[in-house]
């Protein structure tokens, strides 16, 4: 089983078990771990458990989300993973077993992605994600890699100045899962992603 520690000025304050599916987080009494501090919304963070892992999302909240200091919306939870919610800190947690289950597969499966540019001189370009690492720029400019693990994919920043953006939100060094019909801007260039 996950769990969720949440710590304050890095002192544990509690622990929760994730045992259902959506864990809610949030200043009133009504979520299922209740953080009563003025830093965090009435409603501000849930936490989805899915046969593919656990996700982080933000429901829209004052002052915003953050796993590994890097701003997110949703954000696929890896274990020892540091979600900043106002001033505490939860840091997501897996049992063996969990870890174990989340390792990349490689093995063939059917879904396939792709991204296409939208705009520059490449626009209309496709790109086929057949390799489980897809590098994309230069060492130079800015380097982001879409990985492929069983029937997802994942982007993250590798190398470079200016990190990318998924859907206007910047991407760091920890992999966010990919949907399809994301939209993917290195550079000011425009890229969206496919499934199929």
């Amino acid at each position: 089983m996950a769990k969720i520690i949440v710590t304050f000025n890095g002192l544990v304050q509690q622990e929760y078990g994730i045992t259902k599916s959506r864990v809610t987080v949030g200043r009133r009494p009504g979520n299922d771990l209740v953080i009563d501090h003025l830093t965090v919304s009435g409603q501000h963070a849930a936490i989805d458990t899915t046969s593919s892992g656990s996700f982080v999302l933000d429901l829209g909240s004052t002052n915003g989300t953050m796993v590994n200091n890097q701003p997110v919306k949703k954000h696929l939870l890896q274990h020892g993973d540091v979600i900043d919610i106002g001033k505490y800190k939860l840091r997501f947690q897996q049992d063996a077993s969990a870890q174990a289950h989340n390792i990349p597969v490689t093995a063939h499966n059917a879904l396939t992605g792709k991204i296409k540019v939208l705009n520059g001189p490449n626009a209309g370009k496709e790109l086929a994600l057949t390799k489980p690492l897809t590098t994309i720029g230069s060492p130079a400019t800015l380097v982001m890699a879409i990985s492929k693990q069983t029937d997802q994919f994942f982007l993250r920043h590798v190398e470079g100045r200016d990190a990318p953006k998924l859907n206007g939100v910047l991407v760091g060094s920890e992999p966010v899962l990919l949907k399809g019909g994301d939209i993917i801007e290195m550079l000011g260039v425009q890229m969206q992603f496919f499934l199929s």
